[in-house]
């Protein structure tokens, strides 16, 4: 898929649209993922049409960090005996999701460090949603909306595995760089623009598409802007999570002036659990970064 462009924005434009379709298990699981009462045996269902999907699920409560004294044989027993439902949820939709990329091509990119900043980010949105002066869609979006945030950075290192890599190459090199800015030097393109254009072929739910468009600028984003800023905010305490636990921090002032019942002692309640999930999060991140690229 990689080669040299004469016009390198517009046929980078045409090579991620010719990405593969998202699967159909996956426009069934979206629908049920956004709904605050998700149903077990529905989900249960929807997963066990997609036999790749059940038996990945299964094997994740199967694995070491989760397992019981009894084998779980089934994804229903996986929800209500091992996982729980909000942790199969965003594992069935993130398995769904990645299944069309390949990133093994670029070993610079951290994949566990990817899924556990889309973990964390979804569960904390999920958390704060309720406090939120935030109409019922909004609210309802927001573990999506955590959850694919930053799928264009999937995108692009399935799309262009050797320029991604020279960008994580300069990144460590220069930690103060933006990973946006190398991105647009390198490839002409931010993982923001790559991730809107799929989410938006994928006709992925307004709320999320915005987020991912506009999550630098949430301003920007309309009735979107408390949502999308609160999924940025999730996002950058879930990356200061991943590196150093006793120093990732949500503060008050960083929801500005939007009304909410928010109060700080709320925030560090949260990110108190988050902590205390750390290792469970890091485990998940692991078991879908392990998953076999697509045939």
């Amino acid at each position: 898929m990689e080669r040299p462009p004469s016009d390198p924005h517009h046929s980078r434009l045409q090579e991620i649209l010719h990405l593969p379709p998202l699967p159909a298990v996956a426009y069934q699981l979206l629908r049920e993922v956004t709904s605050e009462d998700v149903d077990i045996r529905r989900l249960t269902g929807l997963i066990e049409q997609d036999p790749g999907l059940a038996a990945r699920i299964v094997g994740i409560a199967n694995s070491a960090y989760f397992a019981r004294q009894r084998e779980i044989h089934q994804v229903e027993d996986a929800i209500t005996r091992v996982l729980g439902l909000n942790i199969v949820r965003g594992l069935a939709i993130g398995i769904a999701l990645s299944k069309p990329f390949d990133v093994s091509a670029c070993p610079e990119f951290e994949i566990s460090r990817y899924w556990y900043r889309a973990f964390v980010s979804a569960n904390l949105a999920n958390a704060l949603g309720p406090h939120l002066e935030l109409e019922t869609d909004l609210r309802e979006c927001l573990f999506l909306a955590g959850l694919v945030h930053n799928l264009g950075q999937l995108v692009l290192v399935h799309a262009f595995p050797s320029r991604m890599a020279d960008v994580f190459r300069q990144k460590q090199a220069n930690p103060g760089e933006s990973l946006l800015t190398l991105e647009s030097q390198v490839l002409a393109m931010t993982e923001m623009q790559a991730g809107t254009l799929i989410g938006k072929r994928w006709k992925l739910p307004r709320c999320v598409t915005h987020t991912i468009q506009y999550r630098h600028e949430p301003n920007l984003a309309g009735r979107y802007e408390l949502a999308v800023q609160t999924v940025a905010i999730c996002s950058r305490a879930a990356e200061a999570l991943y590196d150093d636990p006793d120093q990732a921090q949500l503060q008050l002032d960083d929801f500005g002036d939007h009304p909410s019942a928010l109060t700080q002692e709320m925030l560090d309640d949260i990110m108190h659990k988050a902590r205390h999930n750390d290792a469970q999060y890091r485990a998940l991140a692991e078991s879908i970064g392990t998953q076999e690229p697509p045939a």
